[in-house]
């Protein structure tokens, strides 16, 4: 069976808002108390050779006790979050915790929305975060690592069709816990990653890349015509949530270490399957269930 063979994101940042609770839910006919919800760290560090203000959000659950009825430490850690560590929303950037989070990893977010969109980015995922008391050793980060096969790269395109010489895409397809996979977007945006992904990698090798996380915001401008006098110039604020390698195995994994692509392709078969479910559910109140999809070759899953 397929398994995750690398995913790690290290956080290291300044506490930013804090929107945990505590709660419970039903199962097997016995209440279940859990806590969960996300929390927000803010990095500053470097991009493409500029200095990036981000604000990353990461989503945090835990059932308070394990399957053996032991009390859960990832509760522990959560609670511990939501009931003592200071947020700059709470309490200004100056007294705000300074935290690190490790052993988090990235997760695929993915729903339908309006007109059977799919709505898919990349979260981050964690169970447990410590404060940092010693600000010698305070230093701030949001990085990740991850082995995964490539489904296709190329070159991002603009809206008229034109390749983006900065912007070179590779898209991922990582396994995950359990032998089901997520298909990822990384971006090579310097000419030396660009210049090394493009010439050494090809569709379906595993790679092992170093990579650091953009989830910031940027401002866009339309600037809309007029019938006489000065255009009008539209301005909205797109919340970016990217993934951007920095370095990684030049020579594919081979071997062992190689993921099997028969199995990434029945894991792909799956995903479809589930992703046909979620826009089942979306359509099931106005259209009901949907028929069944033939099996679907790489092409039709997007490779």
């Amino acid at each position: 069976m397929l398994e995750s063979k690398e995913n790690s994101v290290k956080i290291e940042g300044i506490l930013s808002e804090i929107d945990l609770e505590a709660g419970s839910y039903m199962k097997d006919n016995k209440t279940v108390e859990k806590i969960g919800g996300s929390i927000k760290v803010r990095v500053n560090q470097m991009l493409n050779g500029v200095e990036t203000e981000l604000d990353i959000p990461v989503y945090m659950f835990a059932n308070k006790l394990t399957n053996k009825g032991t009390p859960n430490p990832a509760y522990a850690s959560i609670e511990r979050v939501m009931n003592e560590y200071k947020s700059i929303a709470a309490v200004g950037i100056d007294a705000a915790d300074r935290v690190r989070i490790t052993g988090a990893n990235i997760r695929m977010n993915e729903y339908y929305g309006q007109g059977d969109k799919l709505n898919s980015y990349p979260r981050i995922n964690a169970s447990f975060v410590t404060k940092i008391t010693d600000m010698s050793k305070f230093a701030p980060e949001a990085t990740f690592s991850a082995i995964f096969a490539i489904g296709n790269m190329g070159y991002e395109t603009d809206k008229d069709g034109v390749q983006i010489p900065d912007r070179f895409k590779i898209r991922g397809i990582m396994p995950q816990y359990g032998g089901s996979v997520d298909v990822i977007d990384f971006f090579a945006t310097s000419p030396n990653v660009i210049d090394a992904v493009s010439s050494y990698w090809e569709q379906g090798d595993t790679v092992k890349i170093n990579g650091k996380l953009n989830f910031s915001s940027k401002t866009e401008e339309t600037v809309v015509q007029v019938d006489f006098g000065e255009p009008r110039i539209e301005r909205k604020t797109v919340s970016v949530s990217e993934l951007i390698i920095t370095g990684g195995s030049q020579t594919p994994l081979e071997g062992d270490f190689a993921f099997d692509m028969d199995e990434i392709q029945s894991a792909l078969e799956a995903r479809q399957a589930r992703l046909a479910e979620l826009k089942a559910k979306a359509k099931s109140k106005e259209k009901g269930a949907p028929k069944s999809a033939p099996k679907k070759s790489m092409a039709d899953l997007g490779f």
